[in-house]
């Protein structure tokens, strides 16, 4: 090959797999997970020394990370110190793309072993970045296999399968391209399809199952507050823009009213949904009631509170009103609020309430994300402070149900993108997933999609569908296969984050997966295992 068909090779490859994800560019995506990075390996297996392949492997997937990653550089509201953090990300996903890129020979062909033990490391880096500080989550490979049919193969080794698959394949790709022989070609076309034929087979069966057991739909109201930064919370320097907490609860009560008459089983009210505490005590009772009487026409509206006297009120909290609004509409509730705890700890958590319930069941976020919402180093507090931030969450401990009509379990935002902490809450019973997220931290930019095809994944990895609310974000519904059900748009006809409620049906089928048994352990034994037979048995057999 000459230099320009080279680099032009490696360009389009460039294209491909910055570019193949269903977010970015859907028919792009299986193009990624069949040749894209094939046609980058091909021409870096010319380079007699490692360090050849080593650094041009770095380079080109640094920037592929950066257009995978480019919505951090939305740095409005994190500062300009998350574009060092975004560069440094880049720079290591790279790093580990070039230590892969050794393992392609100068060269020769590639054997089965040799392609098998390739696909093994590059899983085995994708888990290791889930214990990186807080973890790191975003874009593995498998994400080019994020398309309807294609997703499904991951209800058996998981995100991280998908991954292990797409590098093989890819392996298998460039193998042929060297070879040119027919049975390569064979080998590689049915590899790369067979993913496509599983999810077909898999998603004709349980259509099938499903039709016969399905029952009554399970109505939601999912609120979506459109809320910017300073909208939400007073930040100095923006006091006028923010918006009194009483004017964010009517805006939420004039949103579900308008489907009163749809008679919710569900509500659910995204991340952090209001400001100060959910517990502490803000809110006159007169004013709420008011509030409720012009959105809402029951008439138990009066029955619902307390008489105060006939000068004196009654302050009720954002938990309190929350529980209120069960009360009225017969309806439970989820909602994303603050905790405030013992010892002066601090919690992101998710409140669940039942109709005419007397406590609440609370779940925190167990994944907390560094500098915005824990400090991972004591040196970094200057840096934190000058942006504002002056106080942390404290993490949560374990995964929890809330029971009511169904056995939910929640997460909330950035957990949703770690495949075992949504697979542990589904296993101790889930009907439904609940996700509760707030994106607006990055505004414009394309971490809502890529986010939403995470959840569309945890979906498919336990088999039980799925419900997400969004402060700003992709507010929808999603089935037991990952399939969309419903969704509310991101922006309004001005441009504008969308305020609104979506009313949807979800058919509450859920079904056993491979993944669900074995979770993460499945890919990560098998990787271990063709790894380990190479490294012992590379060099016997010239592999």
């Amino acid at each position: 090959m000459t230099r320009a068909e080279l680099f032009f090779s490696s360009f389009i490859g460039f294209l491909i797999v910055a570019f193949g994800q269903p977010s970015f560019a859907l028919p792009l995506a299986p193009l990624a997970a069949a040749v894209g990075y094939a046609l980058f390996w091909r021409c870096v297996r010319i380079f007699p020394f490692p360090i050849q392949r080593f650094w041009r492997g770095a380079l080109w997937y640094t920037i592929v990370a950066m257009v995978q990653l480019s919505w951090m550089t939305a740095y409005e509201y994190q500062g300009i110190y998350i574009l060092a953090v975004f560069g440094a990300l880049a720079i290591w996903l790279g790093v580990q793309f070039g230590l892969l890129t050794l393992l392609i020979p100068y060269n020769r062909s590639i054997s089965i072993a040799r392609g098998l033990a390739i696909a093994s490391l590059w899983t085995l880096f994708e888990w290791g970045r889930f214990y990186f500080i807080c973890g790191f989550s975003w874009n593995p490979a498998g994400l080019a296999l994020s398309t309807p049919f294609a997703m499904q193969s991951a209800s058996l080794l998981g995100v991280l399968g998908l991954s292990f698959w797409v590098i093989f394949v890819n392996v298998l790709g460039l193998r042929a391209l060297i070879k040119k022989r027919g049975r390569a070609y064979w080998a590689w076309g049915v590899a790369a399809l067979l993913p496509y034929t599983f999810g077909l087979v898999h998603t004709v069966y349980h259509e099938k199952v499903s039709a016969k057991k399905r029952g009554a739909p399970f109505t939601c109201i999912l609120v979506q507050t459109g809320l910017l930064p300073q909208e939400k919370v007073p930040l100095n320097g923006q006091l006028q823009a923010f918006i009194s907490p009483y004017s964010q609860w009517k805006r939420i009560f004039s949103y579900i009213g308008e489907h009163e008459k749809s008679h919710p089983n569900l509500i659910v009210l995204p991340e952090a949904a209001l400001p100060y505490p959910g517990l502490a005590s803000i809110y006159s009772q007169k004013q709420i009631k008011k509030d409720l009487m012009e959105n809402f026409e029951s008439e138990k509206i009066e029955a619902l509170f307390s008489d105060p006297g006939e000068e004196g009120d009654i302050f009720l909290s954002n938990a309190d009103v929350a529980q209120t609004l069960a009360n009225l509409l017969g309806s439970e509730v989820i909602a994303g609020l603050d905790h405030c705890g013992e010892k002066g700890s601090h919690y992101n958590s998710a409140f669940h309430f039942v109709p005419q319930g007397m406590t609440q069941t609370r779940y925190d976020k167990r994944v907390l994300m560094p500098l915005a919402e824990y400090l991972p180093y004591e040196w970094l507090r200057p840096l934190v402070s000058s942006y504002g931030i002056k106080e942390f969450f404290t993490p949560g401990d374990k995964p929890k149900l809330f029971r009511g009509a169904l056995a939910m379990s929640v997460s909330i935002c950035y957990e949703e993108t770690f495949p075992g902490h949504v697979r542990d809450g589904c296993n101790l019973g889930a009907d439904l997933i609940v996700n509760v997220t707030n994106d607006v931290w990055f505004p414009d930019s394309r971490l809502p999609s890529q986010h939403y095809e995470h959840s569309r994944l945890r979906a498919v990895e336990n088999g039980v569908p799925l419900v997400r609310a969004c402060n700003t974000g992709v507010t929808a519904a999603v089935d037991s296969l990952g399939r969309e059900v419903s969704r509310l748009s991101e922006k309004d006809s001005e441009g504008r984050p969308m305020a609104a409620a979506l009313k949807t049906e979800i058919v509450l089928y859920t079904y056993k997966t491979l993944f669900s048994h074995l979770g993460n352990g499945g890919i990560l034994g098998l990787s271990t295992l063709c790894l380990a037979n190479f490294i012992f048995f590379g060099r016997l057999f010239k592999w």
